[in-house]
C-alpha cells in the first residue's frame, strides 16, 4: 500500500513536471509566433513594473518617517495651541521649557521627556596639527537635553550615550562634520570653537554619531548640549518662550486618549507661571490646549502646524503618487487582458485543440497563469535592470538620494513578489476564464458567440485607461502652469541681480562695510539691513489708535538704502534718512499692513504711532511702502512694516543686500572676487558667504517642482499605457471584422468609409473618458491648489487641448492598423468561404 502510495505521488509529480514543461513551451513558442502582442505586452507590464518601483523608493522615505526608532510608536510631540495668531485652527510645534516640567510632575504614564532647541547658527572653527585654522558659517544645529539618546535611536559611532550631553559646553557632531573639521583625526575629545572674540567659546566634542538619514524629522550636523544655554534654565517657568519642541515617551499600554484628556488641564493648572499674559489671553475668548502629535506623523501631518524646526513633507504629494502607481499597474494589466482577448479566434482554435486532446478547465487556467506569469516575470527582470541603470537621473529628477537593495530591504522584496503575484492573477485570470469557457466543436467550426458582456468589458478597460491619462495629463499640465506662474510672478520688487551677504553682525562696523561695498564696480547699491525676503521677523504690536488689541506684524529692519536695493517704491511719505537721527524712532509700512489697521491709504497715515508693547517704544509712521512678496509665493502677503536698522526692534541677524549691475560672465566674476576682498578686510578669516534672493525663492518650490516631473513621467507612462491598450482592442477588432471588411471592400466601401467605420467606436470610448476624466482632473487639482495663497486660475484651453489631443492620438493610431486592413486584398479574406 506504501508503495502503491509512492508511485502515485511519483505519477503525480511527473505529471505536473510534464504539464509545466508544456506550457513553458506554450509560451515560448507563443512569444516568438506572436513579437507584436509579445512586445506589446512586455512594454506595457515592464512600464507599469517600473514606475511602481520606482514611487515605491520614493515614497518610502515619507512613510518611513521616523520609524527608525525603537520605540516611536510610543514617541509624541505636545503641539500647543498657537498662542501668537488668532487663527485656533493651527498649533504651534514650540512650547515654553515650563510645560516640560509639568509633564514630568503631573502625568504618570510619561516615562521620559526630551526637549530639542535651535540656538541659530554659529561660527565653528578648529586648528588643526599644521596650525591651519578650519572656519564654517555652520548652520543645522540643535541643542538637546541628556535624554536625547535614551529617547531617540540615533546610531552614536564614539562616545557614551548616557553621558555625552550631561555637561555644558559638551557637542555631539555628525560623521560627515567630523570629517570636515577634524579630517582623519580622531575627534573625540578634541574642541570647537564658536564666535569670535570675547564670544568666542569652546565645546567639546563628545559623541559622533551616523550622518542622519533622509527619513528622520530630527536632523542636525552638530547637537549641543542644552545645559550650555544659561537661558533655557532661567526659562524653565515659562510657558510663553516658545523656543523648545517637546516630546514625551508614554510608558507601553498607556491611554492615549486619557493622557490627551490629562493634558487639556494642564495650562489652567499652571496658570500661576503664566501670570498676566494668561488671564489676558483667555478674556479674549480662545483656548489654550495641549495636543499630542506621534513623532512617525509629523512628517506628512503637520500641516496644519506651526514652527516646526525641521521640513515637513506633503501627504498629497506623498499619496497622489501611490494613487498613481496603482493605477498605472491596473492600466499594464488591462492591457495584457486586452491583447489576449484580441488574440481570441487564433487562440480559440488551440484551446480546443487542447480541450479535444483532454485538459480540463482547470489546467487551461493554470496555462494561461503560468503565461502571464511568465511575461510578468520577464516585464521585471527588464524594469529592475531599467531601474538599476537610470537611478542616478530618478535620485537627481525626484531630489531623493534612491537606492535598491534587496538583501536588506526586506519590504522592497515583499512587494515585487506581491506585484509579481497580483498582476499574474489579474491579467491571466480574466483571459483563460473567457478563453476556457466556450465550447470546444464550436470554435473549430468558426461558430463562437460574442456576448454583450465581453465587448462591455473590454470597452470599460479602455474607457479606464484613457480616463487615467487624461486626468494625469491634465494634472501635470496645471502644475507646471502653477509653478510657471510663480516664475514669472511679479513679486514687487526686483530680484534678479540682488544677493546676501550673510552674517554681517559679526562683522566690526556692518554700515562701513556696506559703505565700502557700494564704491565697487559693478555694485548698483548697498544695504546694511536685519531682515531680507524670506527671512523677515515679526512680532506683535499695538496700534495707538484707542484700540489695545495687539496684532501680528512682519518686519524688517534697515537703512536708508534698504527701498531702493530692492527696488521697492513709496507709495505715500517718505524713506528713512541718514541725515535725521531721530528717524531710529520712525517705521514704514506696507499697503496690507494699512488696511489691516483701518487706515486710510494717503497723507492721513503719516504721523500716526504704533506701539512695541516687548520694549514699551512708540514708532511714528512716516511712509506707506506698496506691497511685495517678502516671503515664500505659496502664501499670501501679509502686514509688514520697515523699521530703522539702529531702532529698538530687536534683530541679533545681520545682512548686507547687494544690487549688481547686469554684466558679463567675466565682469560678474571681479565683482564677486572685489567683494570677498572687501569682506575679508573688515571680516578677516570670518568666511565669506552669499546666496542670490532668485536662487532662494526657486528654492522654496524644489519640493513641487519635482512633483511635477514625477506627474509628468506618470502621465507619459499612462499614455503611453493606454495607447497600447487600445492598439490591442484594434487589433482584436481588425481580426474579429476581418471577413466583414473583405465584404463591404467588394460592395464598394472606400479605405476612408472602413476607417470610419473602425475609428467611430472607439472615438465615443475616448470621448468618455474625457468626459468623465475632465471634472475629477478638475476637482483634484483645485485640491492641490488650495495649498498655495497665490494660485491659478485653471485655463479651459488645458483641458480642450488635452481632450483633442488624446482623440488625435487614439485616432493614429487606430488609423494605422485599420487601413493596413482596409487595403488587404478581399479575395485573401473570403477564399475560405
Amino acid at each position: 500500500m506504501v508503495n502503491s502510495a509512492a508511485k502515485s505521488v511519483q505519477t503525480a509529480t511527473l505529471e505536473t513536471n510534464s504539464m509545466l514543461r508544456h506550457n513553458l513551451l506554450l509560451v515560448y513558442r507563443n512569444l516568438t509566433r506572436q513579437k507584436l502582442f509579445s512586445i506589446v505586452t512586455l512594454i506595457g507590464l515592464t512600464a507599469g513594473i517600473a514606475s511602481t518601483l520606482v514611487i515605491y523608493l520614493y515614497v518610502q522615505s515619507d512613510l518611513s518617517h521616523d520609524r527608525f526608532h525603537q520605540n516611536s510608536d510610543r514617541i509624541y510631540r505636545v503641539n500647543q495651541t498657537n498662542i501668537w495668531d488668532e487663527n485656533d485652527r493651527q498649533q504651534l510645534a514650540r512650547t515654553g521649557p515650563g510645560v516640560a516640567h509639568a509633564l514630568k510632575a503631573e502625568l504618570p504614564e510619561v516615562e521620559m521627556v526630551s526637549s530639542i532647541h535651535t540656538p541659530g547658527d554659529f561660527l565653528v572653527s578648529h586648528v588643526n596639527t599644521s596650525k591651519d585654522v578650519i572656519a564654517y558659517n555652520q548652520e543645522n544645529i540643535l541643542a538637546a537635553d541628556s535624554n536625547f539618546f535614551k529617547m531617540f535611536n540615533f546610531h552614536v559611532l564614539q562616545g557614551n550615550p548616557e553621558t555625552c550631553l550631561l555637561q555644558p559646553q559638551s557637542i555631539v557632531i555628525t560623521e560627515s562634520t567630523a570629517q570636515k573639521y577634524f579630517g582623519r583625526e580622531a575627534a573625540l575629545g578634541k574642541y570647537l570653537q564658536t564666535g569670535t572674540g570675547e564670544n568666542k567659546s569652546a565645546f567639546e566634542v563628545t559623541g559622533v554619531v551616523k550622518d542622519i538619514s533622509d527619513n528622520s524629522y530630527i536632523d542636525f550636523d552638530m547637537l549641543m548640549s542644552m545645559t550650555t544655554f544659561s537661558k533655557v534654565e532661567e526659562n524653565s517657568w515659562s510657558w510663553v518662550w516658545t523656543q523648545l519642541e517637546t516630546f514625551v515617551l508614554l510608558k507601553k499600554n498607556s491611554d492615549v486618549d486619557e493622557t490627551q484628556r490629562k493634558l487639556e488641564q494642564l495650562p489652567g493648572k499652571h496658570a500661576e507661571s503664566i501670570n498676566e499674559y494668561f488671564d489676558n489671553y483667555l478674556k479674549t475668548g480662545r483656548s489654550w490646549d495641549l495636543f499630542l502629535q506621534p513623532l512617525p506623523r509629523i512628517h506628512l501631518h503637520s500641516d496644519n502646524v506651526v514652527g516646526n524646526f525641521n521640513e515637513i513633507g506633503n501627504y498629497k504629494i506623498t499619496y497622489t503618487l501611490i494613487g498613481a502607481a496603482i493605477f498605472i499597474v491596473l492600466l499594464s494589466c488591462i492591457n495584457f487582458i486586452n491583447l489576449s482577448t484580441a488574440q481570441f479566434i487564433r487562440r480559440a482554435k488551440e484551446v480546443s485543440v487542447r480541450k479535444v486532446l483532454g485538459l480540463g478547465r482547470k489546467e487551461l487556467v493554470e496555462g494561461y497563469f503560468i503565461e502571464a506569469f511568465t511575461f510578468c516575470l520577464l516585464a521585471l527582470i527588464v524594469a529592475f535592470a531599467f531601474i538599476r541603470m537610470l537611478l542616478p537621473w530618478f535620485s537627481l529628477v525626484s531630489g531623493k538620494t534612491l537606492e535598491i537593495n534587496l538583501l536588506q530591504d526586506v519590504e522592497l522584496v515583499s512587494i515585487i513578489i506581491f506585484l509579481l503575484f497580483f498582476m499574474s492573477v489579474l491579467s491571466g485570470g480574466i483571459p483563460a476564464l473567457f478563453l476556457s469557457g466556450f465550447h470546444a466543436i464550436e470554435a473549430m467550426k468558426g461558430k463562437l458567440k460574442r456576448g454583450k458582456e465581453g465587448k462591455s468589458l473590454r470597452n470599460g478597460l479602455v474607457v479606464i485607461q484613457f480616463t487615467v491619462s487624461i486626468v494625469l495629463i491634465i494634472c501635470t499640465t496645471l502644475v507646471f502652469q502653477q509653478l510657471n506662474y510663480f516664475s514669472k510672478k511679479d513679486l514687487g520688487f526686483n530680484k534678479e541681480n540682488l544677493l546676501i551677504l550673510d552674517h554681517v553682525e559679526r562683522v566690526a562696523n556692518g554700515e562701513t562695510l556696506t559703505n565700502e561695498i557700494t564704491n565697487i564696480s559693478g555694485v548698483l547699491s548697498a544695504s546694511f539691513c536685519a531682515q531680507v525676503p524670506l527671512y523677515m521677523g515679526h512680532d506683535s504690536f499695538r496700534p495707538r489708535n484707542g484700540d489695545d488689541k495687539d496684532f501680528k506684524l512682519n518686519f524688517a529692519a534697515s537703512d536708508q538704502r534698504y527701498l531702493a536695493t530692492l527696488g521697492v517704491p513709496l507709495v505715500v511719505g517718505r524713506n528713512f534718512s541718514a541725515s535725521n537721527p531721530g528717524d531710529v524712532d520712525k517705521v514704514i509700512l506696507s499697503e496690507t499692513a494699512v488696511k489691516a489697521l483701518g487706515w486710510n491709504m494717503d497723507e492721513s497715515v503719516i504721523g500716526k504711532v504704533i506701539d512695541y508693547p516687548n520694549e514699551s517704544t512708540k514708532f511714528e509712521v512716516i511712509g506707506v511702502v506698496q506691497d511685495y512678496h517678502f516671503a515664500s509665493l505659496d502664501t499670501r502677503i501679509e502686514p509688514m512694516a520697515i523699521f530703522h536698522i539702529g531702532s529698538s526692534v530687536f534683530s541679533q541677524r545681520k545682512y548686507a543686500l547687494v544690487r549688481v549691475r547686469p554684466q558679463s560672465h567675466k565682469a560678474w566674476e571681479s565683482t564677486l572676487l572685489a567683494l570677498q576682498d572687501v569682506w575679508k578686510q573688515h571680516a578677516g578669516d570670518l568666511p565669506f558667504e552669499y546666496i542670490f534672493i532668485d536662487q532662494k525663492f526657486a528654492a522654496n518650490l524644489l519640493g513641487q517642482q519635482h512633483f511635477g516631473k514625477a506627474l509628468q513621467i506618470m502621465a507619459s507612462l499612462a499614455l503611453m499605457i493606454a495607447c497600447l491598450g487600445l492598439l490591442g482592442m484594434v487589433i482584436y477588432t481588425l481580426e474579429r471584422r476581418t471577413k466583414e471588411i473583405g465584404i463591404r471592400k467588394i460592395s464598394g466601401a472606400s479605405i476612408w468609409n472602413i476607417l470610419v467605420l473602425i475609428s467611430e467606436g472607439y472615438t465615443k470610448l475616448v470621448v468618455i473618458a474625457f468626459a468623465i476624466g475632465a471634472p475629477l482632473s478638475y476637482w483634484l487639482i483645485q485640491q492641490w491648489l488650495l495649498d498655495f495663497g497665490n494660485r491659478i486660475t485653471p485655463s479651459v484651453w488645458v483641458f480642450v487641448i488635452t481632450g483633442v489631443g488624446t482623440l488625435l492620438f487614439s485616432l493614429l493610431i487606430t488609423s494605422y492598423h485599420t487601413v493596413k486592413a482596409a487595403i488587404t486584398n478581399p479575395i485573401e479574406v473570403l477564399k475560405d468561404e
